[in-house]
């Protein structure tokens, strides 16, 4: 007994007491306040939807519901620890487009007559950094809803094609890139578009948490390209004669307004053609007349002219995705001081 109460009074005694409170305290201090950097790995599908020459983006609900699309893709994400992450991911995308969806449009007239289609697979790697918007102690203890903003580039490759007229061609999809449809790389035009492009990539979504390590997400992406010719069309008709030294199929597919079908989906064109004749000569409204025949049609696409609506903006498009998300390393990254 007072071999014990002489030995309280040693210094060593205080160390011991100290590391004896640390050592409740600390590793709950540590495990509250702590949040750990982890990783997630998602899968999703979704939608996809082109915007440009043949979609314009001054209709932008009809440019996103004519011609929607699909996307599949995966993404690894690495969050360091509070709201932000950053993520890399690979997607299989699907866009198309079609001058037929201007059937009846007042003002869109001579687009229908341009009779200009095409569908595009892009093959798209990306990388975007991502804020949460509401923060979280601990991805253990998330909310049940968390919505952020998403925002980066994105690389793809791409080589847009279209159906050629069966009394042309008996392929079913033709490359368009080949085929050179405005005289790229030809003496006097502009050289051959690249099979890659860029595009900014901005957005929103919410994770819906499902268990402590699987979330459902929902998203929505802009991508904007640093190209103009996602749907083959960005510069101005070529001369026949200068695309006959590429082949017949490349003059067939650089002018179709005096297709009488649409290869695409099979819609007579007939009255389409004629709504836009009349625009130029009040005499078509007479139906006996062939539209076709007219001056307006058979000068259409004069070389030169724009092939394109003249815009400035480049072409883009939409994905939404709903993808499941799986919390990799689980719990083992919570750590606490060691003494």
């Amino acid at each position: 007994m007072l071999y014990f109460a002489h030995s309280l009074t040693k210094p060593r005694f205080v160390t011991l007491l100290m590391i004896a409170i640390l050592g409740f305290i600390l590793p709950t201090k540590a495990q509250k306040l702590y949040q750990p950097a982890y990783n997630t790995l998602s899968f999703g599908v979704g939608t996809a939807s082109y915007y440009g020459d043949l979609s314009p983006y001054s209709r932008p609900v009809p440019s996103t519901l004519n011609e929607l699309r699909w996307n599949i893709g995966a993404l690894f994400t690495h969050n360091f620890g509070n709201r932000w992450s950053v993520r890399a991911g690979l997607r299989y995308i699907r866009i198309a487009g079609d001058d037929g969806n201007m059937l009846g449009v007042k003002g869109r007239e001579y687009q229908f007559a341009r009779n200009v289609h095409f569908r595009n697979d892009l093959k798209e790697l990306s990388v975007n950094l991502t804020m949460d918007l509401f923060k979280t102690d601990h991805y253990l203890r998330r909310r049940i809803i968390r919505p952020y903003l998403v925002g980066g580039f994105a690389l793809y490759l791409h080589s847009p094609q279209a159906r050629p007229n069966p009394s042309v061609s008996s392929s079913t999809w033709v490359s368009l890139r080949d085929l050179r449809t405005e005289g790229q790389g030809l003496p006097g035009y502009g050289t051959i578009y690249k099979s890659w492009a860029g595009a900014l990539t901005g957005g929103l979504g919410f994770k819906i948490k499902l268990s402590n390590y699987i979330d459902l997400g929902v998203e929505g992406t802009v991508n904007y390209a640093t190209t103009d010719y996602i749907d083959d069309i960005g510069g101005n008709y070529a001369k026949p004669s200068d695309l006959a030294n590429i082949g017949a199929l490349s003059v067939a597919m650089g002018n179709r307004a005096l297709e009488r079908t649409s290869a695409y989906t099979g819609l007579n064109r007939t009255a389409g053609a004629r709504a836009y004749v009349v625009t130029k000569e009040a005499a078509y409204n007479n139906t006996a007349l062939d539209p076709f025949a007219s001056t307006t049609m058979q000068n259409f696409g004069t070389p030169g002219t724009l092939r394109g609506n003249g815009s400035r903006l480049s072409d883009g498009y939409m994905l939404t995705s709903v993808s499941v998300i799986y919390y990799l390393g689980r719990d083992r990254n919570t750590r606490c001081p060691k003494f």
